[in-house]
């Protein structure tokens, strides 16, 4: 296939973990290698792995992720929405010290004491 129209055009990966989704070229690097986005993680991806299909989708050159996304709702493409990341909360840091201090009070008896009462 001629590389000179390939922005733009319909795929679906053949393989990889996102292998049968559908995508679309955002953009061509060097050699045998392109970007693609739409139902899958906006990578670099080898031409070998994508069946290309003829249906071209008007979107720029380097296109964002939602203008690809909104491209393939109007072909009547279903997309695949991402989940949102939830906040994390920082975790909070265990003091490890106070833990042992408080536990050697509570006994209030040196350790070879202990291990021959049991």
């Amino acid at each position: 296939m001629a590389e000179s129209n390939l922005i733009g055009r319909l795929c679906v990966k053949l393989s990889g973990r996102e292998a049968g989704r559908e995508c679309v070229i955002v953009e061509e690097t060097e050699g045998n290698f392109v970007i693609i986005d739409g139902n899958v993680r906006r990578r670099k991806c080898n031409l070998d792995h994508l069946d290309i299909s003829e249906k071209i989708l008007k979107i720029k050159n380097n296109a964002s992720t939602s203008d690809v996304q909104k491209a393939m709702k109007e072909e009547g493409i279903e997309v695949i929405l991402r989940k949102e990341k939830k906040d994390n909360k920082p975790r909070l840091k265990k003091d490890r010290k106070k833990k042992v201090e408080e536990k050697s009070k509570k006994t209030n008896e040196p350790k070879k004491q202990r291990k021959n009462s049991k």
